[in-house]
């Protein structure tokens, strides 16, 4: 059988999406979103995987004989990271609030920005792959407040992230994670425009108002257009969703963004806001874009029409769309929230990130025995430095190629 993924167009779909896709590598996964979807609007664009081989079977069960009864989630190790991220995250901004001396000030700003990312990394993006905790209700608990903590919406996020980016990895048009609105040329599939040349020169200022971007336009750009991107349109909110959306955000800009211009001077909250939204947005784009955006991965290119389809099963597709990098450095592994073993996270994103690197070595051999990549950076400024290559070559006009 087919794997096939539907584009939804309804709530009633993108509630089975969102909740399936927590473990987009179970076989029931994928293909109940495809039937949910299709269900929900027959005339749904589709993009169809080929039948799934014996990799990922082997893989699964050698996983699985890895954990034997242990837990995949509920790990101690992620639970006392939390309390530590989030107990830096708070420290940070109440001094922040407090301290009237400017160089601590400032220091305790990046402290804030940084402590914002490993949140970031760590709890919100666990939470919401339900690998936090094997207690969905703590998940859903803690996926909230981080969002609330942080700024983006809940709802929003994860049909991006869940829906889009780790099933349609590195597919144009489908990955959200590729699609900048237009600003940059992030995937060779992506048509060329003059605009785009010399975009190695520029790429990492927009990466610094990312977020920015993100928290005070984007989220409610794409809430009243329901749309994700130009290609991409989001399922209708629930009334649920919808009180969700204004309550985290309303909570967000009020604690966040409006009571430091309470508490102090006008031009120093607008210079901390800057301060702090460059480093988060540059910290977590090179993390993230990273994982996908380097000169050894695939962007594979679908073919026919009604339904389009990629000449690779699943799992091998994820395999040849991503990289890990930087997985010897113990405090990367520590910050990153295991997203630079992002091969594990994309076949496994349902089992913490702590088990990550001892899960590793596993999916590494089997891929070999298989004849698939394991795509690696050995270091993780080797891997931003091939991110910059990989948009210097984009940045060139095809034909001067």
């Amino acid at each position: 059988m087919q794997i096939s993924v539907a584009m939804p167009t309804a709530h009633a779909a993108n509630a089975a999406v969102v909740d399936t896709l927590i473990d987009p590598v179970s076989d029931a996964s994928v293909d109940t979103y495809s039937e949910r979807a299709a269900s929900a609007n027959t005339g749904a664009s589709r993009l169809v995987f080929r039948p799934r081989g014996e990799f990922l079977a082997t893989l699964r069960a050698r996983v699985d004989a890895h954990f034997g009864d242990r837990p995949r989630s509920d790990d101690a190790r992620l639970q006392r990271k939390a309390a530590f991220i989030v107990a830096w995250f708070l420290a940070s901004y109440v001094l922040l609030l407090t301290v009237q001396i400017g160089w601590l000030q400032l220091l305790l700003c990046l402290s804030y920005a940084l402590a914002a990312s490993a949140l970031g990394f760590n709890v919100f993006h666990d939470a919401n792959h339900g690998s936090f905790s094997s207690n969905k209700r703590l998940n859903l608990l803690v996926s909230q407040l981080t969002c609330m903590m942080l700024g983006p919406s809940r709802y929003l996020w994860r049909h991006k992230h869940h829906v889009l980016h780790h099933v349609y990895t590195n597919v144009f048009q489908w990955d959200d994670d590729i699609e900048t609105r237009g600003h940059l040329r992030m995937s060779p599939r992506q048509p060329w425009e003059a605009k785009y040349k010399n975009q190695h020169l520029f790429f990492f200022f927009l990466y610094s108002f990312s977020t920015m971007e993100w928290f005070f336009t984007k989220n409610f750009i794409q809430y009243f257009t329901l749309r994700i991107n130009p290609y991409v349109a989001i399922p209708a909110l629930s009334r649920r969703e919808k009180v969700e959306f204004w309550l985290s955000a309303a909570f967000y800009f009020t604690f966040f963004v409006a009571l430091p211009f309470a508490l102090l001077p006008v031009w120093k909250v607008l210079v901390g806001l800057v301060i702090f939204h460059v480093l988060f947005g540059i910290v977590l784009t090179l993390i993230f874009q990273i994982a996908h955006g380097t000169e050894k991965v695939d962007f594979p290119v679908p073919t026919g029409n009604q339904p389009a389809s990629i000449d690779d099963e699943w799992a091998a597709h994820e395999l040849r769309t991503t990289v890990n990098f930087g997985t010897s450095n113990r405090l990367l592994n520590w910050y990153a929230g295991g997203l630079n073993f992002q091969i594990e996270h994309h076949l496994f994103p349902y089992i913490s990130h702590t088990h990550y690197p001892a899960m590793s070595a596993i999916v590494r051999q089997t891929a070999r025995e298989f004849g698939l990549p394991y795509h690696e950076h050995e270091t993780y400024l080797g891997a931003v430095l091939s991110h910059y290559r990989f948009m210097r070559a984009l940045g060139v006009a095809p034909q001067a190629a």
